[in-house]
């Protein structure tokens, strides 16, 4: 094993690379140290840095200290091989020194942190489990970080992240009127700045050398005015005549979705397949916990009705679907919604229908559900709900639903 100049009859400055003959392969293990010395600085005889005085010599030891580095860890990788009696591999050998001294991160992190957003979209789909909301998330993320470049005029790069970068970013997704997006209330935001995280985690060593311990979500999340539909509104929804198939299929569906308690992905795909004895088991797309839920009459009539071939409709088309269908319903109550980005608050009023989504589904099944006396663990195991926390901010109450029972109190 021996270091040599790449140039080694240069006027300047040259890179010094490690050199060591493999036998078994016939061949040299070449590897660059990263250091450059002039040739006029060189020992040539002995391999090493020539000792100065001076300023010239403190350079000159720090040299000779990483080059140390390097034999020691070939060393180590020898002594290794010749316990484990295996041979000594050119590539295994380029693994341990990027390893080693991460001369990798440096390349790919020039890249920028854009390209490696893709990476990990296309590291993470080379094992066929990522859903189609998982590559949007993340296809987002790719998005909204172009469009931060554009903003600022230059490339993110791993060296720009700290708090301050997070803050900035932070801002510019506030206020973001970039098409598909629009303006960043906080809880989308805590959402989106966490996928950020499971980015930079999953990317630590392979592009970066970020403490993540220093940056952290400073975002808050606050308790959304989601909106459920009263008993009354789903029975609006069952009788109401509909001028289109397209809306009575995302009608039925959505109906499914209220008396299943599922996820709109979990609830659009069921299959006969599902079903034992009187119950769907179903594994939900998103966590992987199972739901029990009980095959009753009103379920089981309308996924017979497609024979249990439910139609195939996005959330994005289905969403302006079910808010038409409750405008035709007339469930057009003023419903006050609070809106937070970071110390602005706003406060808007929408009506009923323009609030519903699919998501609603799920929502008017547990609030329901709870209201008529189902106990909260039975709700848990229809649902596939683990922690009661998670469901206490899917329970909603009506304002008929407190009235009813200060009337069977205190009346």
């Amino acid at each position: 094993m021996y270091f040599f100049l790449k140039e080694r009859n240069s006027d300047k400055a040259t890179l010094i690379y490690l050199i060591y003959y493999l036998k078994n392969e016939g061949e040299n293990f070449k590897y660059s140290t990263g250091q450059k010395v002039h040739p006029d600085d060189w020992n040539f005889g002995d391999r090493i840095p020539k000792s100065k005085r001076g300023a010239g010599g403190v350079i000159s030891k720090h040299i000779s200290s990483v080059l140390s580095k390097f034999s020691d860890h070939l060393g180590d990788m020898i002594k290794e091989c010749e316990r484990e009696n295996k041979p000594l591999r050119k590539e295994w050998l380029k693994n341990s020194f990027d390893q080693k001294f991460k001369h990798t991160v440096k390349k790919r992190e020039d890249k920028g942190v854009v390209i490696a957003v893709q990476d990990f979209i296309d590291t993470k789909n080379k094992s066929k489990g990522q859903s189609k909301s998982w590559n949007q998330k993340y296809s987002n993320l790719k998005k909204k970080l172009e469009y931060f470049e554009e903003h600022k005029r230059r490339k993110i790069i791993f060296e720009d992240i700290n708090q301050d970068w997070l803050d900035e970013y932070c801002g510019y997704l506030r206020t973001i009127k970039r098409k598909p997006f629009k303006p960043h209330n906080d809880n989308t935001l805590h959402r989106n700045i966490n996928f950020l995280f499971t980015f930079l985690i999953w990317s630590e060593e392979k592009y970066h050398k970020i403490n993540l311990n220093k940056i952290k979500n400073e975002v808050k999340k606050y308790q959304p005015d989601d909106v459920f539909l009263t008993s009354d509104e789903v029975k609006r929804l069952e009788e109401i005549q509909l001028p289109r198939k397209a809306l009575e299929r995302a009608r039925d569906l959505f109906l499914i979705g209220v008396y299943s308690g599922q996820r709109f992905s979990d609830y659009s795909v069921f299959e006969k397949a599902d079903v034992m004895g009187d119950m769907i088991i179903k594994k939900a797309e998103k966590t992987e916990s199972e739901s029990f839920i009980p095959l009753h009459l009103k379920l089981e009539r309308l996924l017979d009705k497609y024979d249990w071939n439910l139609p195939s409709i996005t959330s994005q088309k289905f969403n302006p679907h079910i808010q038409e269908i409750c405008e035709i319903a007339e469930i057009n109550e003023q419903i006050k919604e609070t809106i937070y980005r970071g110390a602005k608050k706003e406060i808007i009023y929408k009506a009923k229908a323009k609030m519903v989504s699919s998501h609603t589904a799920r929502r008017t099944f547990i609030t329901l559900s709870s209201e008529r006396g189902m106990p909260d663990h039975i709700i848990m195991k229809i649902t596939g709900i683990k922690d009661p926390k998670t469901l206490l901010k899917y329970k909603k109450t009506s304002q008929q639903s407190v009235i009813d029972s200060m009337n069977k109190y205190w009346s």
